[in-house]
C-alpha cells in the first residue's frame, strides 16, 4: 500500500508519448560522410511558377563544381530533352546579391572570377512542382550525374548533393523578383522564352505587375525590352 500523505501520480494523457531523456556518454559523433555532401538551396520567385536554385560546396561558402554538367546541358540538353528530365530549363550566373544594382555575377568564390552557376526551372503547376520538390530533383540530378562524369571519375569521394532547404522561406520581405537572382540580361531571356512567341511586345511592355516580378520595377523592365530584338511582332 502506498504511504499515507503520498501525492497520488497523475496518469499521463491518454495518447501522450513519454519519452526517454538519455545523455550521451561522451562526444557526439559527427558523421564523416556529411563533409563530403553538397548543399543545394532552391527559392521560389515573384514569378509565380519559376524557381532558382543553386548548389555549394559542403562549407557552404563556395560554389560546388557543375562545370561539367552545364558544359553536358549546353551541349546535348536539346538532343537529350534535358530540360523536361532535369527540371532546368537554363543555367546561369547569380547575381552579386550584395550589390543588386551593379548588375555584377556573383563570384563562385571569394577573390575568383568564375561565377557561382544557379538553375532557373520553369514549373508545371499540374505536376505540383514546389520549390522542395524543384530542389530535391536537381540535387538528384547532380548526384547521377557527378557519379558517373568523367571529371570525377578518379576522386576517391565523388559529390553527392542533398537538399538542403527551400531558401524563399528564409527571405526577409517576401518573395524576390527573378532579377534578384538574374543578370538583367538573363532576366531578358527568360522573360523572351516565355512570351515572344504570340504576344506582341507593346502588349508585353504594358504588364506592369508581370514586369515587376521579373525586373524589380515596371519602369525597368520597358527598359530593358524596349531595344531587345523580339521574335513575334512588335
Amino acid at each position: 500500500m502506498p504511504p499515507k500523505n503520498a501525492t497520488p501520480k497523475k496518469a499521463a494523457p491518454q495518447g501522450k508519448v513519454v519519452m526517454k531523456w538519455t545523455p550521451p556518454a561522451g562526444p557526439i559523433s559527427v558523421s564523416n560522410a556529411s563533409k563530403w555532401i553538397h548543399k543545394v538551396y532552391t527559392a521560389s520567385t515573384q514569378v509565380k511558377g519559376i524557381f532558382i536554385t543553386w548548389a555549394s560546396k559542403p562549407n557552404g561558402h563556395e560554389a560546388s563544381f557543375v562545370k561539367p554538367l552545364r558544359t553536358h546541358y549546353e551541349q546535348l540538353g536539346v538532343e537529350q530533352e534535358l530540360a523536361k528530365e532535369w527540371k532546368i530549363h537554363g543555367i546561369y550566373p547569380r547575381r552579386d546579391r550584395k550589390d543588386l544594382d551593379a548588375n555584377k555575377v556573383f563570384p563562385g568564390n571569394r577573390g575568383s572570377k568564375w561565377p557561382w552557376d544557379c538553375f532557373v526551372t520553369i514549373g508545371v503547376a499540374a505536376e505540383g512542382d514546389t520549390a522542395k520538390s524543384t530542389g530535391k530533383h536537381i540535387a538528384t540530378v547532380l548526384t547521377e550525374f557527378a557519379a558517373q562524369a568523367d571529371e570525377f571519375k578518379d576522386q576517391k569521394h565523388k559529390p553527392k548533393y542533398a537538399f538542403c532547404g527551400d531558401a524563399s522561406e528564409a527571405s526577409r520581405g517576401g518573395l524576390k523578383p527573378l532579377s534578384h537572382f538574374l543578370l538583367d540580361e538573363h532576366v531578358v531571356e527568360v522573360f523572351k522564352s516565355l512570351f515572344e512567341d504570340g504576344n506582341e511586345k507593346d502588349l508585353m511592355m504594358d504588364q506592369d505587375d508581370l514586369l515587376k516580378s521579373f525586373f524589380g520595377s515596371a519602369e525597368k523592365g520597358r527598359e530593358m525590352l524596349e531595344d531587345c530584338i523580339w521574335g513575334g511582332s512588335n
